[in-house]
């Protein structure tokens, strides 16, 4: 009866990740674009830009060796998933489904995308397990799994060894046995980078890079802000006065999920480890079973909706089944598929979810025009790509108009490099986008 539970919320979560999924399409596309140009044997920082370590997209990439579609993520997506859920129930018991509840209702803030695959949940799930470990003392362990923390995500994973010093500073022994451990992952992808000869355009991207993304990248709610900053006074707060728990220390950590970038999806981080802290710090367990059928009449509401949202439908590409388009959206998908199919010598400059999209259900290679974000291009990464576009001959570029003029449309949109490409020669709109062509 344990294990049907675990296959029936398995099964559970693959199904939640079609309906939100397909109607989120940020970071997520972007995401399983890079395990996408992995499986295809593809070098990243050489052969696409990229401004994190390898690991998150290493491992996505694996199922899609096997089999290139987005449904193969889902289904690994819902193992990791479910994988959490478990390191959850061990701490919350019945409580879980609270939070459960809480995470579904999406409402005022859209903390499914919580649930999203990516290199912030992976992160997130290293830091659970570690939290589990920490339960049974298993330095060697631990340390690796901090090690592969900071090959999925650098800037925060490197502060997973903080609480370790915190709590065994007296103890350098057991402190030595975690990073023993913690430089293995470390130096595999140092090694990695030297065969490849990847390694200079690895620290280009992802540290140098880094001084550039934070001073273009600072997108602020100010609402998201407070909240922010009430989960992290909460967690100082219950650190205070509960010193002697680890867990606490490591989930203070989730506040650097949302630096610099204070949105919904990266903020979800902290408010889940709020969350976590606060209801398993309640006397609620008697109630679970009214949770339960909360979530169940919150699932059938989420499909009743999804199903039968005004003027959107399932359609089916390559690599990308049961994508929910609007009809709009798929018109615009139409122009531009028809156009690059038409004209090999076309470079899609678009908002990078649509290019990702546009090359993977294409079967194309992604390059380092496909993500034109502000600090995606490391070390005078302005320079570097009006360079790139400079050398290109006989080539049609296409851009999001909306999103260049409207500076709220999406702020990470490589503007400037956007604005040098509109001096070229001018041919026709598709759409919501513009094409221009460099002689």
């Amino acid at each position: 009866m344990k294990y049907l539970k675990y296959v029936i919320i398995f099964l559970l979560f693959f199904y939640i990740l079609i309906i939100p999924y397909n109607m989120y399409f940020k970071d997520t596309i972007v995401n399983y674009g890079f395990s996408y140009a992995l499986s295809i044997g593809e070098i990243p920082y050489n052969d696409f830009n990229l401004i994190i370590p390898l690991f998150s997209p290493f491992i996505y990439s694996l199922v899609l060796l096997i089999n290139k579609s987005i449904v193969s993520v889902f289904l690994l997506q819902s193992l990791f998933l479910t994988i959490l859920y478990s390191l959850l129930e061990k701490k919350l018991k019945n409580k879980i489904y609270l939070l459960f509840l809480l995470i579904l209702f999406n409402y005022p803030l859209g903390l499914v995308s919580f649930l999203f695959p990516g290199y912030n949940f992976l992160l997130y799930l290293l830091l659970f397990l570690i939290i589990y470990l920490e339960e049974y003392n298993n330095d060697y362990l631990i340390g690796f799994l901090i090690g592969l923390a900071i090959i999925t995500k650098h800037t925060i994973g490197v502060f997973f060894i903080i609480p370790s010093i915190i709590f065994y500073y007296k103890d350098l022994k057991r402190i030595f046995k975690r990073i023993s451990t913690m430089v293995i992952p470390i130096f595999i992808f140092l090694i990695y980078l030297i065969i490849t000869k990847s390694l200079n355009n690895f620290i280009n991207l992802c540290i140098l890079g880094l001084f550039d993304f934070a001073s273009n990248n600072k997108h602020i709610n100010y609402l998201l802000l407070v909240i922010g900053l009430i989960c992290l006074l909460y967690i100082v707060y219950v650190i205070i006065i509960d010193r002697k728990n680890i867990t606490n220390y490591y989930l203070l950590l989730s506040v650097l999920f949302i630096i610099p970038l204070v949105d919904q999806y990266h903020i979800s981080y902290l408010i889940i480890s709020t969350l976590f802290i606060f209801i398993n710090r309640l006397n609620i367990e008697r109630y679970y079973k009214s949770f339960i059928v909360i979530d169940i009449v919150i699932i059938c509401l989420w499909s009743l909706i999804a199903f039968n949202y005004s003027d959107f439908r399932f359609v089916s590409y390559d690599n990308y089944p049961f994508r929910y388009f609007s009809s709009d959206w798929k018109s615009n998908y139409d122009g531009i598929d028809k156009f690059i199919k038409k004209n090999d010598n076309t470079i899609l400059f678009l908002l990078g979810t649509e290019n990702y999209f546009y090359k993977i259900t294409n079967n194309k290679k992604i390059t380092y025009f496909d993500l034109p974000n502000y600090g995606n291009y490391g070390y005078d990464g302005y320079n570097t790509m009006k360079e790139r576009i400079d050398s290109l001959n006989n080539t049609y570029f296409i851009i999001n108009r909306s999103a260049f003029v409207n500076k709220d449309f999406n702020r990470q949109y490589y503007k400037e490099l956007v604005s040098h490409i509109t001096k070229f020669k001018y041919i026709k709109n598709i759409n919501n986008y513009e094409v221009y062509y460099k002689e």
